[in-house]
């Protein structure tokens, strides 16, 4: 009779469960508000710096880079240099890495360099030169910035030390990066690559690794929005999106699905993704912005976006 009186116990706290799992799913709270208006630029790509104090962004054609604060009323532009595609955060927020782009005599040559985020001081790592194709990566807590050229790794001082203990803690010091139609795990310090790519020929967008390292995001040019285990297992394909940003906790993958008439985008809307792809939620279908390249903040209760045709850097404030 005790067993019986359990059983039917767990099956009805089972389902009470149930709904409040559901309302666990990200929902945006109110309508997307202007936090860095254009002033004549067209603002694009912003990501959040990993202790949400700032974020930083580009405008069009990956020209200059600008910090701000993350209410958006300080707004400083630490460089003009051709260096806003797909730059990447320290993880102490102090430093952005990025790959800067110059033409001489009309041909486009490319230097790894850092900028510090509260003076704009720039540090070139490597000269500039052609064929540059890979974008440089942090590796070994920051000590070290990583390149895939020629097949080859190549690895370059960033200036930064890590405290001996940490280091201790984790021991493998793998990074992940895009090769030529490939996907690769690195290790310091023999600069040596793992093909993990889950398809063959394939071209692969907008890699990212979780926050607890454990699973990676990407894109298939032309095909769909995919995250994976860090070692290649348990593929799941959440169906076309774009520029994934992860959740603080691991949990969820936040892109954009677009639509276009075949020469610019008519229609964009931001999508959360559990990553088993069994939760997928619109958070902006009630408004008629063309939101773009989310970034979904460290404290995990908001997203920023672009929108290319007003130029203005939004906050979408978001619950679970």
């Amino acid at each position: 009779m005790k067993l019986k009186k359990l059983a039917v116990f767990a099956a009805l706290f089972t389902f009470i469960q149930m709904p409040i799992a559901l309302k666990a799913q990200p929902k945006a709270t109110s309508e997307p508000k202007i936090l860095v208006p254009s002033n004549g630029q067209l603002y694009q790509n912003a990501v959040w710096a990993p202790d949400g104090s700032s974020f930083a962004f580009t405008s069009t054609q990956f020209q200059g880079i600008w910090v701000a604060d993350k209410s958006g009323s300080k707004v400083t532009q630490i460089t003009n240099k051709n260096a806003g595609y797909a730059f990447s955060w320290s993880s102490d927020s102090k430093t952005i890495l990025t790959r800067a782009t110059e033409y001489v005599n009309r041909r486009k040559q490319s230097a790894i360099m850092l900028f510090d985020k509260d003076s704009g001081e720039e540090m070139q790592l490597s000269e500039f030169r052609s064929g540059m194709t890979s974008m440089p990566q942090w590796a070994q807590f920051d000590e070290k910035v990583v390149l895939i050229s020629d097949e080859k790794v190549e690895a370059f001082d960033s200036g930064k030390k890590t405290n001996i203990e940490k280091q201790k803690m984790v021991p493998d010091q793998s990074f992940y990066l895009l090769k030529r139609n490939k996907l690769a795990k690195g290790m310091i310090p023999d600069n040596s690559t793992e093909n993990i790519s889950p398809f063959e020929d394939a071209t692969y967008l907008n890699l990212q690794v979780s926050p607890d390292g454990k699973k990676l995001a990407f894109e298939i040019f032309g095909g769909n929005l995919y995250v994976m285990n860090v070692d290649g297992s348990q593929l799941i394909d959440l169906g076309p999106a774009n520029h994934p940003s992860w959740s603080p906790d691991s949990k969820y993958v936040v892109a954009n699905k677009i639509k276009d008439d075949g020469h610019s985008i008519t229609e964009a809307d931001i999508y959360t993704f559990s990553v088993d792809g069994n939760e997928i939620t619109n958070l902006t279908a009630s408004t008629s912005l063309i939101a773009l390249n989310p970034s979904w903040a460290p404290d995990g209760t908001s997203i920023i976006f672009d929108e290319p045709t007003k130029g203005n850097i939004y906050l979408l404030e978001i619950t679970r």
